[in-house]
């Protein structure tokens, strides 16, 4: 009987550190997932700022050329 306690009880603690090192693989499959999306989502505000600031841009350098424009057409 002691023989088979014990061969329960070795089972038993190899089935849990089998769980408990696949649950810790998982987790690090999990933050290397959560870090890529971040960086993804990092990347992606980056670009939008680029484009606001680019846009931004554009739209002063057109302002400008109106009123230009604007000052020209009221001095002839």
């Amino acid at each position: 009987m002691k023989n088979t306690n014990k061969l329960s009880v070795i089972a038993l603690a190899a089935s849990l550190a089998f769980l408990s090192i696949s649950a810790s693989a998982g987790q690090d499959e999990i933050q290397r997932q959560m870090t890529q999306r971040a960086y993804k989502l990092q990347q992606q505000t980056k670009a939008v700022e680029a484009a606001k600031q680019e846009a931004t841009v554009i739209k002063q350098a057109e302002c400008m050329r109106q009123m230009e424009l604007s000052n020209n057409a009221k001095g002839t």
